[in-house]
């Protein structure tokens, strides 16, 4: 076995890819869409180090308005499943552990196996979090103040089938289960005083199909391309739940370039709950995976749609880029209730800087401003 210690630029790179593999997340609660998108990075490892039975560790780096300054390491053990089929993508198990300056604790043990020439890919996520956080209500109609503590503790897996049926485009199965339970909450709130769904320890578990077609030439920062992402989760005690819940979500991402070293990328996403939905897997409308600007737990309800479009600029000084974003969406009971009239867009820009121009990784710093929050991002790869 062969065991590395990366220097600097190459530990950055993948120590931050540990931080968006599937699970290993900015927020304790994501949704399906969330979890969906660390399957796709995770997927895309430099292949300068995607060596068989080679042990790679590194370091975890980043930051968010929800988590603050987040710490911690990783051990990536790269094997082939099929070492005679040489353009096969690596599997790789994946364990990881992140403290934040918000005494949040993360712990995934995560495993991604590709075979049958890559006609088949499997993740699995096994993992432990203990996240402090604010509620601030539900619905587009509340404010920063009526911030009220509570840290959740959840363990549980996320399971994630997908193959190939034609060209680009993959027919998947995920299932997702896990224990949530309150630790800590204010007596005064509506947490501690029981009035929101998901505030008694309780297990959730769901089981759906999805729909993937991705022709992007590259997954950390794509020129061009389309991705579309559609799925369900059908929740029930016949999986073993504590609620019965229907998710539905769409995710369709566009990439435009617009003359040597500029594109043009759009993002469509939408996701709806039917049913239970306890507070903890709301869809949130700001956080690292919404619009940036927002606070991730301040919109929240059992409908969430968003648009947002990036001006990308890949140099403009030697290594150094910039970005421009903006965005707008809404939260609501049901669909047919969201509307544009709330005005909670976003906007802003960020600095890149390419760590890797073959696999096109970038360093990123984003400053997001929304109608009356704001937030700072450290973190590896584009928003979407």
């Amino acid at each position: 076995m062969k065991i590395f210690f990366l220097k600097f630029p190459i530990v950055l790179i993948v120590g931050c890819l540990c931080l968006i593999q599937p699970g290993f997340g900015l927020s304790q609660d994501d949704t399906e869409t969330e979890r969906r998108e660390k399957i796709l990075i995770a997927s895309a490892s430099p292949d300068s180090l995607a060596h068989s039975n080679t042990t790679v560790l590194l370091p975890v780096l980043g930051y968010t308005p929800d988590t603050g300054l987040m710490l911690g390491g990783t051990a990536l053990r790269f094997f082939y499943l099929e070492p005679d089929f040489t353009d096969a993508r690596p599997s790789v198990f994946s364990p990881v552990f992140i403290y934040t300056l918000k005494n949040q604790i993360m712990i995934f043990l995560g495993l991604s196996l590709n075979w049958d020439q890559d006609r088949n890919a499997l993740n699995m996520v096994p993992y432990f979090i203990k996240f402090p956080d604010q509620f601030y209500g539900i619905g587009r109609d509340v404010s920063v103040d009526q911030e009220e503590s509570f840290t959740s503790e959840n363990l549980g897996m996320d399971l994630d089938y997908n193959r190939r049926v034609w060209r680009n485009w993959r027919l998947g199965l995920s299932y997702q289960v896990m224990k949530h339970g309150l630790s800590e909450t204010d007596p005064a709130g509506q947490l501690g005083q029981g009035d929101i769904l998901g505030t008694e320890t309780s297990w959730l578990s769901g089981l759906g199909p999805a729909l993937l077609m991705d022709s992007r030439d590259n997954t950390w920062a794509p020129d061009s391309g389309w991705l579309l992402w559609a799925g369900a989760h059908f929740g029930g005690t016949a999986l073993g739940s504590d609620y019965t819940y229907q998710e539905y979500t769409l995710d369709l991402r566009g990439y435009w370039p617009l003359g040597e070293n500029t594109v043009l990328a759009g993002q469509y996403l939408t996701t709806r709950f039917e049913g239970e939905t306890p507070f903890f897997i709301m869809p949130r409308l700001g956080g690292e995976y919404g619009l940036r600007g927002y606070r991730g737990g301040l919109y929240m309800d059992q409908t969430r749609a968003l648009g947002r479009f990036e001006l990308r600029r890949s140099r403009i000084f030697g290594p150094l880029g910039a970005v421009a974003f903006a965005g707008i969406g809404d939260v609501a009971p049901s669909p047919e209730k969201l509307t544009l009239g709330g005005k909670l867009w976003s906007v802003g820009f960020g600095i890149r800087y390419m760590l890797d121009p073959v696999e096109r990784v970038n360093i990123r710093v984003d400053f997001g401003f929304g109608n009356g929050d704001s937030g700072f991002y450290l973190s590896l790869g584009e928003a979407f």
